[in-house]
């Protein structure tokens, strides 16, 4: 998809017809939904360069953030992401750009300080972009309104349409905001509206773990497509650490970087993106039973090669595609005598596996063996089985290698290697 047909088809989804309250699900012949990507990086470098090239061949187009304002008692400060246009431009897709702005509690006015600071950074960015020579299929709008204050935040939006155009105009939204009454005049002040079904909770909840419920998604984006409004849907590709204080209020969550300082007695808890759950998600918005409404799919976020919370693109590629990720695990031997035993993942899964490595042998005596940290070693008689230890994760990304151990026998040996649990795969 080209940019101009890509801005053909935004504009489709933004001046369409209404759709009827409690419509039927989308015909089975409709193609494919596009499915964009978030670059949500501050901070660009060489990896972050190396996924916008890579997200160019497997996306349809890019949100890429263009920085967040964050306020000091209602005083706006500018935060811009270290943007490198000359890769933007370069690609073939369509780009938009993301503009965070960090929970306010109004009021919302029409020319205040706020809306004025707000404003500015908006013509700067645009004309940033026209400065650099890119076309801009839209500008995105992520502000976490509280869902009480949607008729505020409207007065914002009005003052800022006027800006933005003739770019699309779009704003993310929160699941909490679809049963308020004033947010189908508020969709009305935009050009397009991209619903988040991902979410670390606020307060800590017993036995949840996945930052996508698909029950609850589910729910929304049915409710989504009785308002009568084209949208998008945001799902999530990372795992985040979430610390939560005594009461259970959330404290803060770590993603990429070093974790924040916690105060003592803060309670971690590990939110994952269940990948089988979000492909079904995936496989069935793609077929028949797709909602109406729903234009798009949204990855948040696009991989980078620096991250270590989020998925990989074998991982995210399968689940684009509707389907759950392969899970491989094999081993690999270096050396004659010691022997190095390694496990790679040989698969498409970024999750945490389940297993052990059985390595056995004929004809020879064991010297000695010894596992590397994290994992243990029980011998028997011909038979070494390395496992992770007691309170170990593991996790390897695809193409990952790890070394778990060695093993000396009084000769040269030959041997066969095993690995039994989830995912495995024998050799």
């Amino acid at each position: 998809m080209t940019r101009r047909e890509a801005l053909r088809w935004l504009g489709a989804g933004a001046v369409g017809t209404l759709l009827p309250i409690g419509c039927k699900p989308a015909p089975a012949n409709l193609k494919p939904m596009p499915q964009r990507g978030y670059v949500w990086q501050r901070d660009w470098n060489g990896a972050v360069v190396e996924a916008m090239t890579e997200a160019d061949q497997r996306m349809d187009g890019l949100v890429v953030l263009a920085g967040e304002i964050v306020w000091n008692h209602r005083v706006a400060r500018f935060i811009s992401a270290s943007i490198v246009w000359e890769a933007m431009r370069e690609t073939r897709k369509p780009i938009a750009l993301g503009l965070r702005v960090a929970p306010f509690g109004g009021p919302f006015e029409t020319d205040d300080a706020s809306i004025r600071a707000i404003r500015g950074v908006v013509n700067s960015l645009l004309d940033e972009a026209r400065r650099h020579r890119l076309e801009l299929t839209e500008l995105q709008l992520d502000f976490d309104c509280a869902q009480k204050k949607l008729a505020g935040y409207r007065v914002w939006l009005q003052t800022l349409r006027a800006v933005i155009a003739p770019v699309r105009f779009v704003i993310t939204t929160l699941p909490s905001w679809l049963n308020e009454s004033d947010l189908i005049e508020l969709l009305r002040e935009v050009d397009g509206y991209v619903l988040q079904v991902h979410s670390v909770p606020t307060q800590a909840e017993t036995g949840r773990a996945d930052l996508c419920d698909p029950t609850l998604a589910r729910r929304w984006v049915e409710r989504a497509s009785t308002i009568g409004l084209p949208f998008s849907v945001a799902l999530p590709t990372y795992r985040c650490l979430a610390g939560y204080d005594s009461t259970g209020k959330l404290l803060g969550v770590a993603m990429e970087g070093p974790p924040p300082a916690w105060p003592p007695g803060t309670s971690l808890l590990d939110f994952i993106t269940n990948a089988d759950e979000v492909a079904a998600l995936v496989h069935e918005w793609q077929s028949e039973h797709r909602p109406a409404g729903l234009r798009e799919l949204i990855w948040y976020r696009v991989p980078i090669g620096s991250d270590t919370r989020n998925w990989r693109w074998p991982t995210l590629a399968a689940v684009m595609a509707g389907r759950a990720p392969i899970r491989k695990f094999e081993v690999t031997t270096a050396g004659e005598n010691p022997v190095d035993i390694t496990l790679v993942n040989t698969g498409e899964s970024d999750d945490e596996a389940d297993l052990e490595v059985i390595v056995t042998w004929d004809h020879v005596s064991l010297v000695s063996a010894d596992a590397l940290p994290g994992w243990t070693v029980h011998v028997e008689p011909n038979r070494a089985t390395f496992s992770p230890s007691a309170g170990a994760r593991l996790r390897l990304s695809p193409g990952e290698r790890r070394g778990i151990g060695w093993l000396r026998h009084d000769q040269i040996a030959l041997l066969h290697s095993q690995v039994v649990g989830r995912g495995a795969a024998e050799r």
